[in-house]
C-alpha cells in the first residue's frame, strides 16, 4: 500500500479504545476499578458530584462508569479503560468464574471486541485460553481525579 492508503496513524491518547470490528487483547491492571457517576448531557458526559448536583435536583438519569487500567497487547501500551455497566458485568462474571478455578483476573488475557454503534454499540470481553507476557515494570496512570475525556 502506498499514500494515505498505507498510512500509519500513532495516537497519543492514554485511553483504551475499541472499534468496531477491531478486537483488542488486553490485560487488566486494576485490581480494583474507579468508580464514578455521570449525566449524560446534549453536547458531553457530566460529571455527577451526588446530593448538591443540580442534574439530579431536576430529576436526570444518572449512570455508572468504571476506569480501570489494561495493558493493551495491540498498542503494546498501558492505558486506560472507561466502560460502562454492560462490560462491568462481564468483567465481574468472567473475574467470579476464574475464581471458582484459583485464578485472578489480573492473570489472564481479555479479548475485547465491539459491534454496532452509536446507541446500539455492543462489547463482549471474553478470556483468552493462552496469556501472552506483559512487560515488567508498568508504570499505570491514576484512576481517582484524572480528566473524564468525553
Amino acid at each position: 500500500m502506498s499514500g494515505f492508503a498505507g498510512l500509519e496513524i500513532k495516537s497519543n491518547s492514554k485511553y483504551f479504545k475499541v472499534k468496531a470490528g477491531e478486537p483488542h487483547d488486553a490485560r487488566v491492571l486494576s485490581e480494583t476499578p474507579a468508580t464514578y457517576m455521570v449525566h449524560q448531557g446534549p453536547q458531553a458526559t457530566i460529571p455527577c458530584n451526588g446530593g448538591i448536583c443540580t442534574y439530579c435536583a431536576k430529576g436526570a438519569e444518572v449512570k455508572q462508569r468504571f476506569k480501570a487500567n489494561v495493558y493493551d497487547h495491540n498498542s503494546q501500551k498501558v492505558l486506560l479503560w472507561e466502560f460502562g455497566t454492560m462490560v462491568a458485568k462481564q468483567l465481574r462474571s468472567l473475574a467470579k468464574t476464574l475464581e471458582e478455578e484459583g485464578k485472578a483476573l489480573l492473570d489472564v488475557d481479555i479479548k475485547v471486541e465491539v459491534s454496532g454503534s452509536g446507541m446500539d454499540t455492543k462489547y463482549m470481553v471474553t478470556p483468552r485460553m493462552t496469556s501472552k507476557e506483559i512487560p515488567k515494570g508498568l508504570r499505570l496512570h491514576a484512576l481517582e481525579n484524572s480528566e473524564i475525556p468525553f
